[in-house]
């Protein structure tokens, strides 16, 4: 058994910030003919946030590869306006299980978990199909979700997905996924966090 923490990685072409701006400017500007100036698309772009026309942000998608656990997964792909490919327990055989590590893990979890990878391999090793032996493995068992989504969607379930009601786990991944937003567009994503101060999800 191996002990993994929740982590996301970029895939695929990630747009530059400036880039960003300049097309959602051009694309929000089709509405009413106005310039398409760079410094103009820039601003009326960052204004489609401030104003709550966020339309013209579900034209950029982003695609991250996500570490998750099988629980969180569940609660992520709930999110309809993504695009999703996971990790399959029906075609892959597991040498070993990755559990997604939890916080002051418990002799009697740890074995619990020892206790399914053992039940686990020996289902295979009798040639129990794995579509038959996944059966038994646990909701703390990683997952790699690709997920692609755009712009608007994101900076939505970062949030969305930092209340109350959520796992640790998904806590974890939306603050990653937060930190991730932060560092490669932090003019969006500062423009959409203050629309979100003011307008609570």
């Amino acid at each position: 058994m191996q002990l993994i923490d929740i982590r996301i990685s970029t895939m695929g072409h990630l747009y530059d910030e400036h880039d960003i701006l300049i097309l959602i400017g051009q694309i929000a500007g089709e509405c009413y003919n106005s310039s398409m100036d760079e410094d103009k698309c820039i601003q009326r772009a960052l204004n489609c946030i401030k104003r709550g026309h966020h339309s013209p942000w579900e034209h950029v998608n982003i695609t991250l590869k996500c570490t998750v656990d099988r629980g969180t997964s569940h609660a992520l792909v709930r999110h309809r306006h993504c695009a999703f490919q996971q990790s399959s327990t029906i075609y892959q055989k597991l040498k070993e299980l990755c559990i997604i590590r939890q916080d002051n893990l418990s002799d009697v979890e740890e074995n619990l978990y020892l206790n399914i990878e053992d039940t686990y391999l020996q289902a295979l090793d009798n040639s129990v199909p794995p579509h038959r032996a996944r059966d038994i493995l646990p909701n703390s068992l990683a997952t790699n979700l690709i997920i692609t989504t755009n712009m608007r969607q994101w900076q939505y379930m970062f949030r969305r997905r930092n209340g109350p009601g959520d796992s640790d786990n998904m806590h974890k991944w939306a603050e990653l996924v937060k930190k991730f937003f932060e560092e490669k567009y932090p003019r969006i994503t500062t423009a959409f966090s203050t629309y979100y101060k003011e307008h609570k999800i």
